[in-house]
């Protein structure tokens, strides 16, 4: 530590003794700023949310889902104007929870973000329900014929108004209802304080606090089953009705569900734990940056001198504002993992304390941490994406080169193929939890049977089995159509095992990714958590088109010839374009256990922490 006299080693002397208190310290405190003694109901209280849940989810799906064909059917648009239209949607769409989740973590709260977005979502689909419905606000109609002569009247400025103030609305929505839903249930659960014990004991406790409030593990599986089936219910029977009998109809009935659910919603507001705002914590990011930078030619003290530590560092009691009784925000202990950081935390001189730029607390400076630690994971979870993305993307160009019926006179929309990766996911994770997991359990003794990395792993490994499913598929898909004058007679349900597979790699890694960001990220970040699950969907979209251009760059023919994803697919090699997509998830799981190996949970015991495992299996058990 700087020289600082006398004074120095007074403040040195009063943050320890301020360290020898209690941890942490829970004001528990309502939104409005009164005294709260509403304890956490738990599912008593979630039952008055899944259908909401349902209802949103199903609703945002109906639209988004079809709406390029939308654009063409209904409002006789160009496909090339219609895709720019649905892309500038669907890049709103994808990264516009990141500013619902700081506007919740940072100002209103989750429930009132919640509301907000509920609200958007509603009068949201009622416009679109509308511009589908009332012949003034939408163009007239127009055969197939006609549209492939290009002799439709396209949509005048009152009909794109009504549909862009729709299309905004449920932008809005999305900002504020997809971020905030999960982590909102996930405060109706109790979370037990065990941050007032210095021992190794206490701290394992308190990391099972973090990851793990009774019941939390189990409604994490449940929230993505309830999307899930929204998602099937909006590719199936939703779809039908917009493609067999109205737009309209297929739009009014979710809005219609969004309604009743909604009032269900808010009948069990006594109920719900609402956890006040915490303000912005880019702030303290941005001062623990500054600080340890300007402090960076300071010593730390040897690891081993905890004495010193408590000395020099500092490390005041944290004070929170919560909704319950209980407290949300655990004390976490100094990690040495990105140690340049603790430089922030020196006590230098008395003046420090009243200079937040130039001094940060402990706890301040292992929530950046936590943020630093989290980015190699994320990258993996984009790479994941970005797998799924090309596999559904090219299931539904493959399907429709195919026999679309089901039975003698049935068929389905093609893009109704899809709900089997849904469908996957809404079978398997009930099979998982109430059986596989709990097996598991009695043999690793982890709550839940694998733990929340292991189970991102898992589904890496198995997505790259499904890309070469995808691929056997695709070449016996391919000859058939090449036989028989470019479609296939082969039944479009060929292409369910490589849906079905991909949808049990997603109920391992996409469960796993949702319960990752919501235990390790900082407590007052949350729901920016949740807006990271959808950012890594968002930013693999994107991705996964330059991956299609880099490919078809590198494997077009001479003489201008075509790639491996080609416009026609029966020109093109896409069962190659699958096994090099398997190849990249192969990179993807090495990368993922290289990052697993260095990663640290946040709250792990120091000495833990301070001793990585030695081998490949200490690294299976360990994460």
């Amino acid at each position: 530590m700087c020289e600082g006299g006398r004074a120095a080693a007074s403040v040195a002397r009063t943050a320890s003794a301020s360290r020898r208190q209690p941890e942490t310290t829970s004001l528990a405190l309502d939104e409005a700023g009164g005294r709260a003694s509403r304890r956490p109901r738990g599912w008593k209280a979630v039952g008055f949310m899944i259908g909401f849940y349902l209802a949103i989810a199903m609703a945002l799906n109906a639209f988004a889902q079809p709406v390029t064909n939308y654009l063409i059917k209904r409002y006789n648009m160009k496909p090339n104007a219609a895709t720019n239209v649905a892309n500038v949607f669907s890049g709103t769409y994808s990264f516009s929870p990141v500013v619902g989740a700081f506007v919740a973590d940072a100002f209103c709260g989750r429930f009132w973000t919640l509301l907000f977005g509920a609200v958007a979502a509603f009068v949201g689909m009622v416009v679109i329900t509308l511009s589908a419905t009332i012949r003034q606000l939408k163009p007239p109609s127009c055969s197939d014929v006609a549209r492939q002569a290009g002799t439709c009247a396209g949509p005048s400025g009152l009909h794109r108004a009504v549909l862009y103030i729709g299309m905004a609305l449920l932008v809005v929505a999305t900002g504020g209802a997809n971020p905030t839903s999960l982590p909102f249930g996930a405060d109706q659960f109790d979370y037990d304080d065990a941050s007032s014990s210095s021992s190794n004991e206490a701290n394992e406790r308190r990391r099972r606090a973090i990851e793990e409030p009774a019941g939390l593990k189990r409604f994490y599986n449940w929230y993505y089953v309830v999307t899930m089936m929204a998602a099937f219910m909006a590719l199936t029977f939703i779809a039908y009705i917009q493609d067999k009998v109205s737009w309209g109809l297929g739009f009014g009935i979710p809005t219609a569900l969004v309604a009743v659910t909604f009032a269900v919603f808010l009948a069990g507001t006594p109920l719900y734990v609402r956890v006040p705002a915490e303000g912005s914590i880019f702030s303290s990011v941005a001062r623990v940056v500054v600080a340890s930078c300007r402090k960076r030619r300071l010593p730390l003290p040897h690891p081993r001198d905890a004495r010193r530590q408590e000395a020099v560092l500092y490390n005041p009691p944290v004070v929170v504002a919560a909704g319950t009784g209980t407290s949300r925000v655990f004390k976490l202990p100094l990690t040495l993992q990105l140690s340049f950081l603790n430089k922030a935390a020196i006590v230098t001189d008395a003046a420090d304390e009243i200079r937040p730029w130039s001094l940060c607390s402990v706890q301040q400076v292992e929530e950046v941490k936590c943020l630093v630690k989290i980015v190699p994971m994320w990258i993996s979870g984009v790479m994941w994406f970005i797998s799924v993305a090309e596999l559904t993307n090219y299931t539904f160009l493959q399907a429709l080169t195919m026999d679309l019926h089901m039975g003698r006179s049935f068929t389905i929309p093609p893009v109704s193929i899809a709900a089997i990766f849904n469908l996957a996911i809404v079978l398997f994770v009930p099979v998982y939890d109430l059986l596989v997991a709990r097996a598991a359990q009695r043999v690793t003794g982890v709550e839940g049977g694998i733990t929340v990395l292991q189970r991102q792993g898992v589904g890496v490994a198995i997505s790259g089995l499904a890309l070469v499913v995808a691929a056997v598929v695709e070449r016996r898909r391919r000859a058939s159509a090449l036989d028989n004058g470019g479609t296939s007679p082969l039944s479009v349900f060929v292409l369910a095992p490589q849906l079905a597979v991909m949808g049990v790699s997603a109920a391992f890694n996409m469960i796993g990714q949702m319960e990752f960001y919501n235990t390790e990220f900082p407590d007052q970040m949350r729901t920016l958590a949740n807006a990271a699950f959808y950012c890594a969907q968002g930013a693999s979209s994107y991705l996964a088109t330059a991956v299609v251009n880099v490919v078809n760059a590198r494997t077009r023919r001479p003489g201008g010839g075509q790639g491996w994803v080609a416009e026609d697919i029966n020109a093109g090699k896409l069962d190659q374009f699958y096994y090099a997509m398997a190849v990249f998830a192969a990179i993807n799981f090495v990368y993922f256990l290289v990052c697993s190996y260095f990663y640290r949970y946040k709250g792990e015991p120091r000495e833990a922490a301070d001793s990585p495992p030695a081998t490949p299996e200490a690294v299976l058990l360990k994460h």
